[in-house]
């Protein structure tokens, strides 16, 4: 290693968990009919995830919840002093078209309640009818209530519906938002990540790359990682600033 370059085919499981933003964001819908408290159900499973993610030797970065679970993921890495995971929040996940007031609302819940990371979604639906400058103040918004509580700001792009010119467009919006990271995708569509949208993203865009949504896998992560590095030399920088990696099984695979 190299200062905080590593050769991508030398990284380790435990290198590669560093750089992930871990995540469970179930809603409390899906317990609906599989209990009779479903309330009681989803905070079962969710102590169940940061029981067994705390006790892996693979270590993520942060474990990103939606807003409303922050409160109990703070609590919890607390009461087991794993304070060094990031707690991080998915905002009106995985809809990027929700009004910019409830988005800024939310950010500053998750903050104040103590998140350091927020992810959101760029409305797309703005940005691929024109309203290209509603889509950008909208995500500036909440890029700023997250800075002026001290957090990341992710901005995630939904690079499947977006042509190629729209993701290098999309990077440029993301810069003048002031956005600390640009994140292909929510998981809630066909695919995620993928190599060509990676390069195109780390070239049009000055902050961090997240990779994310469906299709990370054990087999190809490495692959996706050389693309989001933009070298040409084999190497990838783990510093959490310029890379991450989002996902909600993957560690468990490695």
């Amino acid at each position: 290693m190299i200062n905080n370059l590593i050769l991508v085919d030398d990284l380790t499981a435990i290198q590669i968990a560093s750089m992930c933003d871990h995540s469970i964001l179930a809603t409390y819908m899906s317990f609906v009919g599989k209990d009779e408290d479903p309330r009681r159900l989803r905070e079962q499973n969710l102590r169940a995830f940061l029981h067994t993610t705390i006790q892996s030797e693979r270590v993520p970065y942060a474990i990103c919840v939606l807003s409303e679970c922050v409160p109990v993921l703070v609590e919890y890495l607390d009461e087991h002093g794993r304070n060094e995971i990031k707690v991080a929040s998915a905002i009106h996940y995985p809809y990027g078209s929700i009004d910019t007031n409830f988005k800024v609302s939310e950010a500053r819940a998750a903050t104040t309640c103590g998140a350091s990371e927020i992810d959101f979604v760029l409305n797309y639906e703005k940005f691929t009818s024109g309203a290209v400058d509603y889509a950008r103040d909208d995500a500036k918004a909440v890029i700023d209530v997250a800075h002026e509580n001290g957090a990341v700001a992710k901005l995630i792009i939904e690079t499947c519906v977006l042509s190629q010119d729209q993701i290098k467009k999309a990077c440029h919006l993301a810069d003048e938002a002031g956005a600390d990271f640009v994140k292909t995708s929510t998981g809630a569509w066909s695919y995620g990540a993928t190599t060509t949208d990676l390069r195109i993203i780390r070239d049009y865009f000055s902050g961090g790359v997240k990779l994310s949504g469906v299709g990370i896998e054990p087999d190809n992560v490495r692959e996706l990682l050389r693309a989001a590095s933009g070298r040409t030399d084999g190497y990838v920088n783990l510093d959490p600033a310029r890379i991450r990696i989002g996902e909600s099984g993957l560690i468990g695979r490695l």
